[in-house]
């Protein structure tokens, strides 16, 4: 017996690690697992596209590495539910309803509005002085570049007070509507002002809570809809408060962070005497207002040594939630929370952290700096992944700058985008598929552009997708037929496609080892499936299945690596009705529906009499018709729906039929039927070149959808065919009414060139006064001839034709009315 194989090694990923700012190759501690914690929202607020461009983009390298490279992963991710986003938007949220619930005056709404406008403006006004201070100040370009960049979002923000202030002038001049319109325009500043002056009032804890349950359920079921899967272990601040105390403590006691007036700073100038601070983020910009956000907009930073110091416990004032300590009532910093649950569960190294670049500084590099302390240690992490920022507009997407859309939006559809500042468009509803489509496209650690035409390009890749897995799925009914009917030995179209696939294996594997190389490895499946398509066609009925299911089956195993239908179905992209016996009888229903149809068809074509149409009606319900009522009975699927439709088809036939109908009737029938009524029933008939049929399974919503785009195509294009047709009429018109003036009237016209003629109409002297050339007058007199011969045949014309002018203008009545109907 020959000698054992060796057992194939697995190509080792390479990894985008931010900690070496290049690609590195991915080696975990222990073995084959991975300890990876993710950084959660922070839910203080409704789930937007940037946070689904983070976790779907995590959750397909998740995939990758469990499913692909064989990887076994521990995942945790916490959820941030105290914070002061939090704290704020729940406090500003219970005041607000308070003050709805009291039903104030439109009066009063203006005036509290109209004060504290004053002093958003004066705020703004403030903010604007000092960044412009500082910009003029400062040489260093890096930092340049981060003042302007504040600058930048402040004034972007004030849009949001110009906004406030002409709802309240509307509402002022009687044109804004009642209270609740007004306050769905300027509840934000209402609130702000209600919160300044009763916030610290608030002292039920229950209120922050019930704020962070809500948007956290609601994250959960956002990420289900895109088809990011859970982690091992969801932590919560709010769970882990005694061990968050304990770390602070230890960190204390290791020398690194110091207590002042009931709030706990780490100390940053200590750490940096025996560690490297700020490893992710050395070459930032702006370090100060990253910082003071990291803080939080509640944060007092009394008794701070450096302004570079951070909190790990925050004293709590009025309208806070509390927790006891050591030193006092107060809650957790940002990033302490990090730390303390992912060592918790993870241990003293992690292999992989992950988050989005936002995250970079200060929040992750202020938690290396948190475990580094606690540990004693130089590397808390191995591998930091950082996802890149999600652009609309070239301008990153954040809800503090309220340019964002919810992911809730973006699915269900219509909500407004600004393409320029003059012009918008309406977006219709998106799939999750085709959300996670659009995030594949773009490399998950790059800036991405999110745009109305992006969006299009990733529903035009799932069509490619879905009518390429549509055919074969199509092809596959009949499988066993076609491979025991044809021949099976290949020819040089078998084997050059067979080649095609093992490249194709080879280049995304390549791909996903490459950084986890997602728009290459889409690239390759689309080229894979244009050589699939190209080949079907040119082989014809010699195009062999079992190769077909070979190329069509590795596509959809990379799918379903990447999360896209990522369930027990054959292909991906295939809508599936009913199941088992349902769906083999669903099929022969469409079979004999569509056959029907090819008949009529032929039969039209062909010129075949009403008497033939009569039979084959009758044939079709007393066969096929009787034979798939037995099947269909008691089925609760699509299958009653399906076989009504046919039903009420063949009648349709019958009756064109017994109404002596010509062939262009039979012809419509069968239009109507692809068109109208499979799309509603989730059935996408496709008659080819070749005369046969294809028909596939499709979510019925999308079809009607793509038919009403269809018709508003040809409404546009027969609209667009009617105003050339109006405007080439308009245009005769106008010549045929100038034909009723002579040539010498004609040239006497034109004072702007000319200022005296001869007796037949001819000019010679210019508008000036002055006696034209020989040369122009020989110019003026082969026009006047031009003119005269062409004046002599319109008159011959309309003589010819007395009606001519008046049937133009009819023409041109009925067009406009056409355009009004259009």
């Amino acid at each position: 017996a020959g000698e054992a194989s060796p057992p194939l090694l697995r190509p080792t990923p390479m990894v985008a690690n931010t900690l070496s700012g290049t690609k590195v190759e991915f080696r975990p501690r222990e073995g084959n697992t991975i300890r990876w914690y993710i950084c959660g929202p922070t839910v203080y607020d409704s789930s937007h596209l940037g946070h689904a461009r983070t976790y779907v983009a995590f959750d397909m390298i998740r995939r990758i590495l469990e499913s692909f490279f064989g990887y076994d992963i521990f995942c945790v991710m916490n959820v941030t539910d105290v914070d002061d986003k939090i704290i704020l938007r729940a406090r500003r949220n219970h005041l607000l309803a308070e003050y709805r619930a009291a039903s104030p005056a439109l009066a009063q709404v203006v005036s509290d509005g109209k004060e504290e406008l004053v002093n958003a403006q004066a705020s703004y006004h403030a903010k604007v002085a000092k960044l412009e201070a500082g910009l003029a100040a400062e040489t260093r370009s890096g930092m340049r570049q981060g003042i302007q960049e504040e600058l930048d979002t402040a004034h972007y923000k004030h849009r949001l007070v110009v906004g406030y202030e002409k709802a309240l002038q509307e509402a002022e001049a009687g044109a804004g509507g009642d209270v609740d319109a007004l306050l769905g325009k300027v509840g934000d500043l209402i609130a702000a002002r209600l919160d300044d002056a009763k916030g610290a009032e608030v002292r039920d804890q229950g209120i922050f809570r019930a704020h962070a349950a809500h948007y956290e359920k609601e994250y959960l079921e956002d990420m289900k809809l895109l088809g990011v899967r859970v982690p091992d272990v969801l932590t919560r601040v709010t769970e882990f408060m005694p061990q968050i105390v304990k770390y602070i403590e230890k960190i204390i006691e290791n020398g690194f962070a110091y207590e002042a007036q009931g709030s706990v700073y780490f100390d940053i100038r200590e750490f940096s005497k025996t560690h490297g601070y700020r490893k992710l983020s050395w070459n930032a910009a702006s370090v100060l207002a990253a910082m003071a956000e990291g803080e939080g907009a509640l944060a007092s930073n009394e008794g701070k040594k450096s302004e570079m110091d951070f909190a790990l416990w925050k004293k709590s004032k009025g309208g806070e939630p509390s927790w006891e300590s050591p030193w006092g009532g107060g809650r957790p910093g940002w990033h302490i929370e990090c730390s303390v649950m992912a060592s918790e569960l993870l241990g003293d190294v992690l292999d992989v952290h992950g988050g989005g670049i936002d995250l970079c500084f200060p929040h992750h590099d202020n938690e290396l700096a948190q475990a580094e302390a606690y540990y004693g240690h130089q590397q808390w992490v191995n591998y930091f992944l950082h996802s890149g920022h999600l652009y609309i507009g070239y301008q990153k997407m954040s809800k503090s700058l309220k340019n964002f859309f919810t992911i809730r939006e973006v699915l269900k559809g219509g909500s407004e985008m600004k393409i320029s500042e003059e012009e918008s468009v309406t977006l219709p509803p998106y799939s999750a598929r085709q959300m996670r489509l659009l995030f594949m496209m773009h490399q998950w650690d790059q800036p991405m552009y999110f745009s109305k035409d992006t969006l299009d390009v990733a529903v035009g890749k799932e069509k490619t997708f879905k009518d390429f897995f549509g055919m074969v799925k199509a092809l596959a009914r009949d499988d066993l037929e076609s491979v025991a009917n044809k021949v099976q030995a290949w020819g040089p179209d078998d084997v050059a496609l067979n080649k095609r696939v093992e490249e194709t294996q080879i280049a995304i594997t390549a791909a996903l080892t490459d950084n986890f190389n997602t728009p290459m490895a889409l690239l390759k499946m689309q080229e894979l499936v244009s050589a699939v398509n190209v080949y079907i066609t040119a082989a014809g009925p010699d195009a062999k299945f079992l190769l077909i299911n070979k190329a069509a089956c590795y596509i959809g195993k990379i799918f379903k690596t990447l999360g896209i239908d990522d369930d027990c179905s054959a292909f991906p992209f295939v809508t599936s009705q009913g199941g088992g016996d349902d769906e083999e009888v669903l099929g022969a229903t469409l079979d004999a529906l569509c056959a029907f149809r090819d008949e009529v068809r032929k039969g039209a074509r062909g010129k075949e009499t009403p008497e033939w149409f009569t039979a084959k009606a009758a044939e079709c319900r007393a066969g096929t018709l009787a034979d798939l009522d037995a099947k269909v009975a008691g089925k609760v699927s699509a299958l009653p729906q399906v076989l009504g439709a046919m039903r009420q088809w063949v009648d349709s036939v019958s009756a064109a039929a017994e109404a002596k109908e010509g062939a262009v009737m039979y012809l419509k029938l069968c239009d109507k039927v692809r068109d109208d009524v499979l799309p509603a029933l989730g059935v996408r008939l496709e008659d080819r070149t070749d005369g046969s049929f294809l028909w596939k399974l499709d979510d019925a919503e999308v079809l009607l959808r793509e038919r009403a785009e269809q018709i508003q195509v040809a409404s546009e294009a027969a609209k667009k065919k009617v105003e050339n047709k109006l405007a080439m009429k308009v245009k005769d018109l106008d010549k045929w009414k100038s034909s009723t003036q002579t040539p010498a009237e004609m040239f006497k016209a034109m004072a702007d060139k000319y200022s005296k003629f001869d007796d037949a109409g001819v000019p010679t002297h210019t508008a000036a006064g002055e006696e034209l050339s020989k040369k122009q007058r020989q110019t003026a007199e082969k026009d006047f001839k031009k003119k005269e011969a062409e004046y002599t045949k319109q008159q011959e014309q309309l003589a010819a034709t007395p009606g001519l002018v008046a049937g133009i203008e009819k023409e041109i009545e009925d067009l406009r009315k056409l355009m009004a109907e259009l």
